[in-house]
């Protein structure tokens, strides 16, 4: 039985209760960090509940041990040298703790979408698309979709190995700013292109035209770069996040 251990803010649905969004902030952040977010997009999407999960506190190598809030521990901005494994392991099991929380009170797992900034955005990843390999039974979640905002790939080398069947109908997006001093643009499209390349999965560069714009919420990756963009969230991905959740997780009980 998956018992929630982690504390987490909610932002209520304002009508009938039909989807859920759980938002997986980054390091030394905590679930207040997705606010004022969520209270923008909150009025397009009546119908979702918002859950905003504290990490717990653990000391960062990266960060010279400091104590800081963090799903998993980080030894470089490489992103790849002595990834912490079993910290992100575990933090996919507390995941798991709360979306199974929201199966069992009635909402399906296809109407439900795992959203991630930074070291939230790995995290995302691996619990969204990892299978049996990452938790403790069960063949992964089949969700409505992912969301990646300034993210990076975990465990790139052996990424493929880990995921769920369900990993290559799951529609992704993916948010990376030109101009992010932390996890680089070019680090973003690499792990999208790692995903496309290695894993299976479509990709598709999302600003680029017309009918990858059509395709901006179903299965595969839809990579979007949003020029002079830091390691933050702009007002143009903002809008694109929220056109995908409306696609994703329709209002099926509008009017």
């Amino acid at each position: 039985m998956s018992i929630v251990t982690l504390p987490f803010l909610v932002v209520p649905p304002t009508k009938e209760h039909t989807a859920t969004v759980i938002c997986v902030h980054g390091i030394g952040d905590d679930g207040r960090g997705w606010n004022p977010l969520t209270n923008e997009l909150a009025p397009a999407l009546p119908h979702v509940k918002w859950v905003l999960p504290h990490a717990p506190q653990r000391p960062v190598t990266v960060y010279n041990k400091e104590w800081l809030r963090a799903w998993f521990d980080m030894s470089s901005f490489s992103f790849t040298e002595n990834e912490d494994t079993s910290g992100m392991l575990d933090a996919v099991r507390k995941l798991d703790a709360l979306v199974k929380t929201e199966v069992d009170a009635g909402i399906p797992q296809e109407r439900i979408v795992l959203s991630g900034f930074s070291q939230g955005g790995a995290l995302v990843l691996l619990s969204g698309l990892g299978g049996r390999a990452v938790r403790d039974g069960g063949e992964g979640w089949k969700l409505a979709g992912v969301v990646v905002m300034s993210g990076w790939l975990p465990l790139r080398d052996r990424f493929k190995s880990l995921i769920s069947p369900h990993a290559l109908t799951m529609p992704v997006f993916w948010g990376h700013g030109t101009d992010d001093p932390l996890v680089r643009y070019s680090f973003g499209r690499k792990s999208a292109e790692i995903l496309k390349d290695q894993v299976g999965l479509a990709l598709r560069w999302g600003d680029r035209g017309e009918a990858e714009r059509a395709a901006f919420g179903s299965a595969g990756v839809s990579f979007m770069g949003y020029d002079g963009m830091l390691h933050a969230a702009c007002s143009k991905e903002r809008a694109d996040l929220k056109e995908f959740l409306k696609r994703v997780i329709p209002d099926n009980h509008s009017g």
